[in-house]
């Protein structure tokens, strides 16, 4: 983690972001001429097969006579949709007013020398459906800081969603869902696996485009001796109750079929025994609500139909 020596405008500056975040790169307020200084581009999101993809750059400029290490402090648009990116260098630093906060280091190294700029690129993903119309999501906010003098300053910027059309003029207000919108089913018999498991099939789907970190399958009721030993896809091993569906963040509307695979019971009698499997959206530290908990569970039990 980096050090950090201020911290972020929060309300103040939210209105001010809707006005001028889409029209133009933001620069930090006037500072002194041998004071570093740091600017943003715009954050265009084009859309996509999947969803809405786009980057912000920020540039740090040293103006000062002496060598100085800068990071930058940044909060999403969008909830959920920081996506990394080749270049991108940020650790998780927490959720502010349901947006999540990375703290980000340079490319090539923190220092600059005098006189010289350097760029940094974060990437950004929003996994809801491209629309035929522009849209437009505030309360975006980085804020520079030097090691040796402090905050640079605070600059808001928005999410500029580009139209099916390629138009991002005069957007609508990009609405979140505020809840999840999951659901899973059992798609076929429990089967044989390897390593004295069965295989359960399921079907998750994913119908909103709420705030999402992962999505979880917990199991409850495992007979003695049993347990979610690996999914289908592998995504590494379990050997535990809950298991996270493999293949990242669901995109709206998406269907993923997947596989858990749940070692035997130590009695072969407890296959028979009714297993529950509840499937949850998380979002940093918390569960998102679901707008239909009643399809968010499955039921079925280890036994292996006589062939």
């Amino acid at each position: 983690m980096y050090r950090k020596t201020g911290t972020l405008l929060t309300a103040a500056l939210l209105g001010l972001t809707a006005t001028i975040g889409w029209a133009v790169p933001a620069t930090a307020a006037p500072a002194a001429a041998d004071a570093p200084t740091f600017s943003l581009s715009r954050l265009v999101l084009e859309p996509t097969e999947r969803g809405y993809r786009g980057s912000l750059r920020v540039t740090i400029t040293n103006n000062s006579d002496s060598t100085q290490g800068f990071y930058f402090q940044i909060r999403e648009a969008v909830a959920g949709s920081f996506s990394g990116g080749a270049e991108s260098r940020c650790e998780s630093d927490g959720v502010e007013e349901g947006l999540l906060v990375r703290t980000c280091a340079l490319p090539r190294g923190n220092d600059l020398a005098p006189g010289e700029s350097r760029r940094a690129t974060v990437e950004f993903q929003v996994l809801t459906t491209p629309r035929s119309y522009p849209m437009i999501a505030a309360g975006g906010l980085v804020t520079a800081y030097s090691y040796e003098t402090g905050s640079l300053g605070t600059v808001p910027f928005s999410a500029q969603f580009r139209s099916l059309d390629g138009k991002l003029a005069r957007p609508q207000t990009y609405v979140q869902d505020t809840q999840a919108n999951a659901s899973v089913q059992v798609i076929g018999p429990v089967t044989d696996g390897p390593e004295n498991t069965r295989r359960v099939p399921l079907r998750v789907r994913y119908a909103g485009d709420a705030r999402q970190l992962g999505n979880s399958l917990t199991a409850a009721q495992l007979p003695a001796g049993s347990m979610i030993l690996f999914t289908e896809p592998f995504d590494g091993p379990v050997y535990g109750s809950q298991a996270f569906v493999p293949g990242g963040l669901l995109m709206q509307g998406e269907e993923r079929d997947v596989a858990l695979f749940i070692s035997r019971p130590t009695d072969p009698a407890d296959e028979s025994t009714p297993i529950t499997v509840a499937l949850a959206t998380h979002y940093w530290n918390e569960t998102v609500p679901d707008v239909d908990p009643s399809d968010n569970t499955v039921t079925f039990n280890l036994a292996v139909a006589a062939s």
